[in-house]
């Protein structure tokens, strides 16, 4: 199992560390409200290099990663970013994807339900080689910031004029002395940024990011906390509904998919579901205040039919209660129903608008910072 660049610099800080589809990640650094509030009332670092990163020259990439992905990555402008999904031939999801054109490059960032071998061999069957693909996963580490505050940390490394980035960008800059790709992105709905730097630097650049962290209230976080975060902002989480789930029809990602395109890998069992008509979609759920836990797997009922089942959850520290994601049949499907959990006497069970909070990062107004 490879370690991550930022392992070191994490267990000295006494991370816990987890396996996610044979890849060690920092599952949490301290308890899961602090690494909450973390992000919601300041920030923190995750090391993400978890993440499949590569690269492809951009005369050679562009077809190659078109074909492969479910976006237009022809559309793609230089300095940009395409958030977008790779699927199997059947049509289900196997990553959550990032794409960015980065002088003269395609950059790759993939989570995938499949272990770093696995999706790499998916990529050399289709013709990565011949792409000019360079896998990135030994020689870069991928640090992520996010919080209310992050842009304190970023505007701290590279000055003031790294805030004018928009949301889902790329940008390159020197970090003592080798190249350093910025991307603004992250899905906790708070700001974030992902940084690509080389393996060497990832010490120092820890120590950077954490100085400036402290200086602004931040600390650290892992995934476990990052999962929350997403199914809170309403998020795609792969890892949670996504690998349960597996249709990005039914997870509600028709926004990643270009439907003008003729074909990318699993694009015909895609198109077939749809021109079939969906049956059924995934939507927000709560419990009431004072509910002991939402757990994944759990039956929702609608009388004495079961309707649907629990397919991610967490306790939301805003709402002091717990939310989650289940799919239902379409007719059902909205916002305003209320069902009972586990059986048809149990506790009941509400149907949500997603996301139920609002983020903080909101009421920052970065042009005037």
């Amino acid at each position: 199992m490879k370690a991550s660049p930022f392992h070191d610099s994490f267990a000295k800080k006494n991370a816990v560390f987890a396996q996610r589809y044979g890849t060690s990640v920092v599952s949490k650094v301290s308890d899961s409200a602090a690494e909450y509030h973390c992000v919601r009332d300041a920030l923190a670092l995750t090391d993400v290099s978890y993440m499949q990163r590569f690269s492809f020259p951009e005369d050679k990439g562009l077809d190659f990663l078109d074909s492969l992905c479910a976006g237009n990555v022809a559309k793609v402008r230089f300095g940009r970013m395409l958030h977008t999904f790779i699927a199997d031939e059947n049509g289900h999801l196997l990553a959550d994807c990032y794409v960015a054109n980065n002088d003269e490059q395609f950059v790759l960032l993939a989570e995938t339900i499949v272990d770093a071998a696995a999706f790499k061999d998916l990529l050399l069957s289709r013709g990565a080689a011949d792409a000019g693909m360079v896998d990135l996963s030994e020689s870069h580490a991928l640090l992520s910031v996010d919080g209310y505050k992050a842009w304190a940390v970023v505007k701290g490394l590279f000055g003031a004029d790294v805030l004018g980035l928009p949301y889902l960008s790329v940008e390159r800059y020197d970090f003592q002395g080798e190249p350093l790709a910025l991307f603004r992105a992250g899905k906790t709905s708070e700001f974030g940024y992902y940084l690509l730097a080389p393996a060497s630097k990832a010490a120092p650049l820890f120590d950077a990011c954490l100085a400036i962290a402290a200086e602004n209230g931040g600390g650290l976080c892992g995934v476990e906390i990052h999962n929350d975060l997403r199914l809170e902002g309403r998020f795609f989480n792969i890892f949670a509904e996504g690998a349960a789930v597996r249709d990005p029809l039914v997870l509600g990602l028709q926004w990643m998919i270009d439907f003008g395109k003729s074909e990318f890998l699993g694009s015909k069992a895609i198109f077939a579901r749809r021109a079939a008509a969906l049956s059924h979609k995934i939507i927000g759920i709560c419990t009431e205040s004072g509910a002991k836990e939402l757990v994944k797997g759990t039956p929702i009922y609608s009388g004495p039919s079961q309707v649907s089942e629990v397919v991610a959850s967490c306790y939301s520290q805003l709402l002091s209660t717990y939310v989650g994601l289940a799919v239902f049949p379409v007719g059902i499907a909205f916002a305003g129903l209320q069902f009972c959990l586990g059986s048809e006497r149990g506790p009941a069970i509400h149907t949500i608008s997603m996301p139920p909070i609002m983020p903080k990062s909101l009421t920052v107004k970065l042009d005037e910072l």
